[in-house]
């Protein structure tokens, strides 16, 4: 009885987002656009649009730096996970969290695009 993996994937996707949006409810004084269900949904996609976009550039230099992400992909989940927790920082109420998760960014994209130049 396989339905299908277009139909698993948007079964997955909705869990992802509702468990998100789960933990944006229980934590909806951590960032000004938790506090409402409408700013809750708009953070869901921004942290991950966000993360997928920090995946997407570090899989891209993984590649040139000589490290295969197809035979590791597990690099991909710890990127996303990692991408993903930064960009939720960028939006904590917590200046000192904010800008560490912003520094944190910024070195990350520094280093990877020095080491592609350097290659």
């Amino acid at each position: 009885m396989f339905v299908g993996l277009h139909a698993v994937l948007l079964v997955g996707a909705v869990a992802l987002l509702s468990i998100t949006y789960l933990l944006g409810t229980l934590t909806r004084h951590g960032s000004r656009l938790t506090e409402s269900p409408g700013g809750r949904c708009g953070w869901i996609l921004l942290i991950w649009a966000g993360g997928a976009a920090l995946v997407r550039y570090g899989r891209g230099n993984l590649g040139q730096l000589g490290f295969d992400p197809h035979r590791h992909s597990e690099v991909g989940h710890w990127l996303l996970g990692l991408g993903v927790a930064l960009v939720v920082g960028v939006f904590s109420r917590s200046r000192p969290i904010r800008a560490g998760s912003v520094a944190l960014i910024a070195l990350f994209v520094v280093v990877t695009a020095a080491l592609r130049a350097a290659d």
